[in-house]
């Protein structure tokens, strides 16, 4: 399942060259430096940044699993 979603999701060009995480050669340590540099550059620049992060590790343990 997960290499046919993949495949229609590069297909039609929904992901982003930017995406991290479960992407081939994209960690998610990989997002965090890219975040880095990002941040670096636009304080340099004098350029306002924000971040926002969402943690959804815990989304899926209400779900009932039973059913």
């Amino acid at each position: 399942m997960y290499n046919r979603l993949l495949t229609f999701l590069k297909k039609h060009r929904i992901l982003t060259e930017i995406q991290h995480g479960f992407i081939e050669n994209m960690s998610t340590e990989a997002a965090g430096q890219s975040f880095i540099v990002s941040l670096q550059e636009d304080l340099d620049n004098q350029r306002k940044a924000i971040g926002i992060f969402l943690d959804l590790s815990k989304a899926y343990d209400v779900i009932n699993h039973k059913t």
